[in-house]
């Protein structure tokens, strides 16, 4: 008698009860981590205080004040927990093991990523809520900061597997993340000094661009040139990742 073939829906909904599980496994891992924890949680309430004593700063800031956090929760929500984690599984043969079941790649790596997701997600959360609490002015065009999210966060995901497959062990990641963090930070600050077209091309001169958008200020460049200049860092990151990504320690 042959096996019944299992459906595509069937395998869809396999693959995402397995993401759930692994994600809810990597929270779990993150809040028992207090280093991690502190890391990765502490900046929306720190935030939180900076804007209440400079609440009214803040209102003449809103977009450059917006464009800073976005940048900062991916970086270290997202981009540094991802590729710590990525490279400290890999390096504990956890990749291996998950690997070696019936969980497909694309399972593993939507769990494993799925935590430092729902870290962004929870701050941004906490921030939206201090902001409307303080009054700060809210975008007129809100669909390109909505744009500049999705486009932030695919990028900053992408970008941290392609890190984790060029980081041979944890310790090194503290080196190897600091190019995309630099570039991200120096993009962000530099293209409102700057004003050029082409800082779309980055990821926080494509944010910056986004954002003012939604305001209706005047920008260098164009929204749809950022959302490119995103999508092509998106493409970049998947491309090294399915190049260079390796499921067992690198040596």
């Amino acid at each position: 008698m042959s096996a019944t073939p299992t459906s595509p829906t069937s395998a869809r909904r396999s693959a995402l009860g397995a993401a759930r599980v692994i994600t809810r496994t990597e929270l779990r891992l993150i809040v028992r981590s207090k280093a991690t924890l502190v890391s990765a949680t502490a900046f929306p309430f720190l935030f939180a205080g900076f804007v209440m004593l400079q609440a009214e700063a803040a209102r003449n800031a809103a977009v450059g004040m917006i464009s800073m956090i976005l940048a900062f929760f991916a970086l270290f929500a997202i981009y540094l927990t991802a590729t710590t984690t990525l490279v400290t599984r890999r390096q504990d043969l956890f990749l291996k093991r998950l690997r070696s079941g019936e969980t497909s790649d694309g399972a593993i790596l939507a769990g494993l990523l799925g935590a430092p997701l729902v870290l962004f997600v929870a701050q941004s959360a906490v921030v939206a809520v201090v902001l409307v609490f303080l009054d700060v002015p809210g975008p007129a065009r809100p669909w390109w900061i909505v744009l500049a999210v999705v486009g932030l966060v695919a990028s900053t995901l992408a970008a941290s597997t392609a890190t984790a497959a060029i980081t041979p062990n944890p310790s090194a990641a503290q080196i190897s993340t600091t190019p995309y963090m630099l570039v991200v930070l120096g993009s962000l600050i530099a293209a409102p000094l700057l004003d050029h077209a082409w800082f779309d091309l980055t990821p926080g001169g494509a944010v910056v661009t986004l954002v003012r958008s939604a305001y209706e200020l005047d920008v260098a460049g164009s929204p749809w040139f950022a959302i490119a200049g995103l999508a092509l860092w998106t493409w970049l990151g998947v491309d090294l990742t399915r190049r260079h990504f390796r499921w067992e320690p690198r040596h």
